[in-house]
């Protein structure tokens, strides 16, 4: 019975330790706990959302324009309490699609708090000019020659064709095969008057109206002026296409 005394108090030092390490654990971790309801975490999401909104003020798109895959947050760590507003910038001067990468700075009252960078590929898509056949070298291109539709323009030149009525009109440079998305740089416009191309010299004024015939001594394009030969008198003089039969002599 002696023995058991000693024992008894061995065991319940024993206990009292191991409760003692056991509540000290709990504390700290409700201390963490505490300390992390000042801060707030903003969501991949939100940042997201500011990257698109950035591209569609920057290229005039709406949002159903643009798709953005693989898209990366780095740098993105809980800010303190209060209302945050983001700064988005482009660092480099690159075309904004394919791989595009921003900046976002994120402030909460007044201060910037953190730096987060932003990338992602972005695809751009327009309605764009196409060709509905074949078409030779030196056409003129009709409507029914061309056809709309949607296309992904983020990694074709700048200068694609997006209003059909910009190229009516126009001659081909070179060959173009069907369903080609048209570019500036493979139009030209047609001359509607040759050299050699007989003519009308038209002079008029409030009260006097002369015509005599011309001959044209250069490719003319409509509104511009070109050389012409008085077929009458023989003399040169510069006059503004009207058409393909009528030039113009301004006073």
């Amino acid at each position: 019975m002696r023995k058991t005394v000693p024992i008894m108090i061995l065991l319940t030092c024993l206990f009292g330790v191991c409760l003692s390490v056991g509540a000290t654990g709990v504390d700290e971790n409700k201390t963490r706990a505490i300390a992390s309801r000042g801060y707030q975490s903003i969501p991949e999401a939100t940042f997201r959302e500011i990257f698109v909104e950035y591209l569609c003020d920057q290229l005039g798109k709406d949002k159903s324009d643009i798709m953005v895959s693989r898209f990366k947050v780095i740098g993105n760590r809980p800010l303190p309490q209060g209302e945050i507003r983001f700064q988005v910038f482009q660092k480099d001067k690159r075309r904004l699609a394919g791989f595009v990468r921003l900046v976002a700075l994120c402030s909460v009252k007044g201060a910037v708090k953190s730096q987060v960078k932003l990338s992602g590929r972005v695809d751009i898509f327009e309605s764009v000019v196409c060709t509905g056949r074949n078409l030779k070298k030196g056409e003129i291109i009709e409507k029914d020659d061309l056809y709309v539709a949607r296309k992904n323009i983020a990694h074709r030149s700048p200068d694609i064709v997006t209003d059909m009525t910009k190229a009516l009109g126009l001659m081909t440079k070179h060959n173009i095969r069907e369903d080609t998305c048209l570019k500036e740089w493979m139009l030209e416009r047609s001359p509607i008057l040759k050299k050699g191309d007989m003519v009308t010299i038209v002079a008029e004024s409030d009260d006097l109206k002369v015509t005599v015939p011309g001959r044209v001594l250069e490719k003319g394009y409509l509104g511009e002026l070109i050389e012409i030969q008085n077929v009458m008198s023989r003399k040169k003089i510069y006059a503004r296409v009207v058409n393909s039969s009528i030039v113009i002599v301004d006073f």
